[in-house]
């Protein structure tokens, strides 16, 4: 098994140096991955791994904002239940990292994830040494639950999500995946569909449990009356316009949406939409794109010039506040959807009591695109045709838009406590009293843990 590892480690190498010249460039030019560099590479700052010395430690890895945003909530209620832990917390990408500062207050430190190469991994956990591994949706990576396990720490998959691109992958690791997935103590999944993908993959079955999604239980986007009334200020709009809110576009996702727009627009006078771009700094990309068709547009961080009188779209072009924002719409629509891109997330709005619309490519979202259309609180379209005629419908039917937006809180009161159940479960590998059993949330419920 130990040649396997050689062989990643390997194959690993060649891939980082032809992909080495595109690092170098977006590094030096446009000013990517610059933040961090030594700790992707496994040197921590001393002021940083000091107050883990001796201490016992959680490890909680999340790649991106998304996968954050869920993780916080199972940080919560761990922390909750063992106040004497350190947590540390990793992201890959820079704007995790930044969700991560601003959201997970109970982790006393954050870093960014390193690279999965065996010496760089075995040099940040010499210095962790965490007793509990949580990785989130399908961070999944061999070298580092190999070392982990080795340093004799539990290792726990939380949230777990596999997609369908993600299950093709895997299977590609060959016997390496099999390791891995042994390496692992526990799965808690979102869904039917991601247990029985993790078990076809490999994992014992004694070891996965359907736990549902913890981005029900996340705090930091719950409605609050008094941000919302802060946002209407800032923003210089009031509560008899109609907002749109479209969330995480991708590149060819917003020049579809402008008709949308001028159609809605020329219907209702007032309307107003707030546009976010998936990546931020496209947001002076997508500008463009609005003024060369002849509509007025600001930026977020340039809210305080708008005019409210010709200004009617705004773009958004900050980290960690969409989620707040969607609490102000009339009309949610959640990009990544209307290109083979696999949608996002569409909980976000129906925390706020949204009725969400999304496009016909949610295939790495199908358990909530599920859920969102049994409980009648999402609108799947085929094209912007579609999601013009279905916007304007409800824009004129306030009444069945409210109630759409109350069938949406039952939803998410239905479906809350998975970040309680991924606790238990951590209690349970950290407690080692247990013997793990065959279960679902229920089983774990009907243990009392």
């Amino acid at each position: 098994m130990k040649l396997i590892y050689i062989i990643y480690d390997i194959l690993l190498l060649i891939l980082f140096m032809l992909y080495l010249p595109v690092l170098l460039y977006k590094m030096i030019v446009k000013g990517k991955y610059r933040e961090g560099i030594l700790e992707r590479f496994g040197f921590l700052a001393a002021e940083k791994i000091e107050q883990f010395e001796g201490q016992p430690t959680i490890w909680v890895h999340a790649v991106s904002v998304g996968e954050t945003v869920a993780a916080s909530a199972v940080v919560t209620e761990v922390k909750e239940r063992y106040p004497e832990h350190k947590i540390l917390f990793s992201t890959v990408t820079d704007t995790g990292q930044g969700m991560a500062r601003q959201i997970v207050k109970e982790a006393d430190e954050t870093i960014y994830f390193p690279l999965d190469f065996s010496w760089v991994v075995g040099r940040a956990l010499s210095k962790i040494n965490p007793e509990v591994v949580i990785l989130t949706e399908t961070e999944l990576w061999p070298n580092f639950i190999r070392l982990a396990k080795e340093n004799e720490a539990k290792i726990m998959l939380a949230n777990g999500r596999i997609s369908d691109s993600s299950f093709a992958g895997y299977k590609y690791l060959g016997p390496i995946l099999k390791d891995m997935l042994a390496n692992v103590d526990l799965f808690s999944m979102q869904s039917e569909q991601d247990l029985e993908y993790i078990q076809s993959l490999g994992a014992e079955q004694t070891k996965v449990y359907n736990n549902g999604n913890t981005k029900f239980d996340q705090d930091y986007a719950q409605p609050d009356s008094s941000k919302e009334e802060e946002l209407y200020q800032v923003f210089k709009l009031n509560k008899e316009q109609p907002i749109l809110v479209v969330g995480s576009t991708h590149p060819n996702e917003e020049e579809q949406l402008l008709p949308l727009y001028q159609k809605l627009k020329d219907e209702f006078p007032e309307l107003v939409m707030i546009l976010a771009p998936r990546h931020i700094k496209r947001a002076s990309e997508v500008e463009s794109l609005y003024q060369q068709a002849g509509i007025k547009t600001v930026l977020r961080t340039e809210i305080e010039t708008r005019d409210p009188s010709q200004d009617s779209v705004i773009i958004l072009d900050t980290i960690g506040e969409l989620a707040q924002i969607y609490g102000i719409a009339d009309l949610v629509f959640v990009g990544g959807s209307l290109i083979e891109k696999g949608g996002h997330n569409i909980l976000e709005p129906a925390v706020h009591g949204k009725l969400v619309f999304f496009g016909p490519y949610m295939f790495n979202f199908k358990a909530n695109t599920r859920l969102v259309l049994d409980y009648g609180v999402g609108i799947q379209i085929e094209d912007v045709a579609e999601l013009t005629e279905e916007m304007l419908y409800y824009l004129k039917n306030e009444d069945e838009l409210k109630k759409k937006g109350r069938q949406a809180v039952q939803m998410i009161e239905d479906n809350q406590g998975a970040a309680e159940r991924n606790a238990k479960l951590v209690k349970k590998i950290i407690d080692s009293k247990v013997r793990f059993e065959s279960g679902s949330a229920n089983a774990i419920n009907k243990e009392g843990l």
